[in-house]
């Protein structure tokens, strides 16, 4: 059974109705679905959240687990963005790298429509999904 790490688009596109984030979704809650803590920060940043939003976020963010950032996946962040710009020659914002370890550390495939941004980490223990082109 595949797990999934649910990035911060994702959630977007389900509270906006798009089919495949939620399909994805419905799909996924049988498999079993963990989030990075930075995802959740990320949802409730928004200034333009109405109490509505909220317990909407709270329900999707309830498919699955919310997961801490500890020191093994600071280290494996640390490790992602080394790589990428020595290897890769590519900036990772520490946030996309905190959630691509936790994904990593946790068996977990990541899924993102931001596939751009993690690819050039498939080489180091990142699995991806973009559920658009299912």
């Amino acid at each position: 059974m595949t797990k999934y790490c649910v990035d911060t688009n994702i959630i977007v596109y389900t509270m906006n109705g798009l089919e495949p984030a939620v399909n994805f979704m419905k799909k996924a809650q049988n498999n079993g679905i963990v989030y990075s803590v930075i995802v959740e920060a990320e949802l409730f940043s928004s200034l333009k959240l109405t109490e509505e939003d909220i317990h909407d976020l709270r329900s999707i963010l309830d498919l699955g687990e919310i997961i801490e950032v500890n020191s093994t996946v600071a280290l494996k962040a640390g490790e992602l963005r080394r790589v990428s710009k020595s290897n890769c020659n590519r900036s990772l914002k520490l946030p996309d790298a905190l959630i691509a370890a936790t994904a990593i550390e946790h068996a977990a495939t990541l899924v993102t429509r931001n596939e751009d941004d993690f690819r050039h980490l498939l080489d180091f223990g990142l699995k991806l999904l973009n559920p658009f082109f299912l």
